[in-house]
């Protein structure tokens, strides 16, 4: 056991999410940028950040039934390799010279399967190594190294190495998907769900997660309410390499800069939620999350100047980890083991199927009226939770409080 109480086999999960998380940070850089210098087209820029989300709607429900059925830590190494694949087929037609959109997209499909499969067997291995009061810490300490992986060093990283070798970026990413497979590895340990013999048939247990999550006070608004930060989120996201690069005149490297800026506060913020929720409660320190959102994105609707655009980036990094560790925690509390895959599966499903749509949509909006307009309208969506989510955010500070 070690000194913060988390345990080895904890931290041996960390270091393999920290190094997964690298080669995400390093990628999530150079998918973008290569496709920029492939086309000039916002859409298909937009499209080929939306293409990651696309597995959540067609591939979710199944997703939950297996990771369910399977021990969690062996599908999360097969997921890793499948993501080396992806990485492999663009890393391979850059060294070709002959990359395409439709390359980018079909990769960005398969690295977001390993992606549904990680991030809907993760939380419950998390639930497996650390007691229940230890929860918000451990999903704290996640979310900071997935700041500091995914957000600090991963996107300049990326983007230094994209102005050295459009190649690069992607060959880091497999060497980074590799290390943490051998870290998982050595995780040890049964990570598999005990069944019950009457759960029916392989549909109706696919059809169990959705239900449970439609059935739910709590999952289902929660979902929902995921879904209109990730439909404002993807907008944003998609354009934001376009509004950084020419609406604001920043560098490729300044680009990964400025997210990295936003990544020091996430970093400093995810240490102080859980102290957040004891002062006040689970709810209010969601309503923070909601706010800084809105905030940061109405001044990227308003603003060219750049040390507003700063400002902005750095308000922004309280939002995320906020609401990631408070809802990660709330699912855990809540929900047993032995559905907690197709929970998982299911309610990204629901929140994270609208974000192609989202990152579509932003790309419209940019191409004909200009990137500002895709934040004016992320903002009005995410503030619009403080009325819609308010009845949910009671619920969940009566089912969290201590009885």
């Amino acid at each position: 056991m070690t000194t913060d109480g988390l345990g080895r086999r904890f931290w041996t999960l960390w270091t393999s999410f920290s190094i997964s998380n690298l080669a995400d940070g390093v990628s999530v850089v150079a998918f973008p940028l290569l496709a920029v210098a492939i086309t000039d087209d916002a859409r298909l820029v937009a499209l080929v950040s939306a293409v990651r989300f696309f597995p959540y709607l067609v591939i979710g429900l199944p997703a939950g039934l297996v990771i369910d059925r399977f021990d969690r830590r062996q599908i999360a190494i097969v997921s890793q390799l499948v993501r080396c694949v992806a990485l492999g087929s663009v890393a391979a037609a850059v060294f070709a010279d002959r990359p395409t959109i439709t390359l980018l997209v079909v990769a960005g499909v398969i690295a977001g399967v390993g992606e549904v499969l990680v991030d809907g067997g993760l939380p419950a291995v998390v639930r497996d190594l650390v007691s229940t009061d230890q929860l918000e810490t451990a999903n704290s300490r996640l979310r900071a190294s997935e700041t500091v992986a995914n957000g600090f060093v991963g996107p300049p990283l990326g983007a230094f190495l994209f102005t050295v070798d459009r190649a690069l970026p992607f060959v880091a990413g497999i060497v980074c998907f590799v290390l943490a497979t051998a870290a998982l590895m050595l995780l040890p340990g049964r990570f598999r769900a005990e069944r019950s013999e009457d759960e029916g048939s392989i549909l109706q247990e696919m059809r169990a997660g959705l239900r449970y999550v439609w059935n739910h006070p709590i999952l289902r608004p929660l979902a929902f309410a995921v879904a209109a930060f990730s439909f404002a989120g993807s907008a944003h996201g998609g354009v934001f390499v376009i509004f950084v690069t020419e609406r604001i005149g920043l560098s490729e490297f300044q680009y990964g800069l400025l997210l990295s800026a936003e990544a020091v506060v996430s970093i400093a913020a995810s240490f102080f939620v859980a102290g957040l929720v004891a002062r006040t409660s689970h709810s209010w320190s969601m309503r923070l999350s909601v706010v800084t959102f809105a905030i940061h994105a109405a001044i990227y609707g308003a603003f060219t100047f750049v040390p507003v655009i700063v400002l902005a980036a750095l308000i922004h990094g309280i939002s995320d980890p906020t609401w990631n560790v408070i809802s990660a925690t709330v699912r855990q509390r809540l929900v047993d083991d032995h559905i907690f895959g197709r929970m998982m599966t299911a309610y990204l499903f629901i929140a994270w199927s609208i974000s192609p749509v989202g990152a579509i949509v932003g790309g419209i909006i940019a191409e004909r009226w200009g990137t500002q307009w895709v934040f004016v309208m992320a903002s009005a969506i995410v503030a619009s939770l403080l009325v819609f989510a308010a009845p949910m955010f009671r619920r969940i500070d009566a089912a969290m409080s201590p009885s």
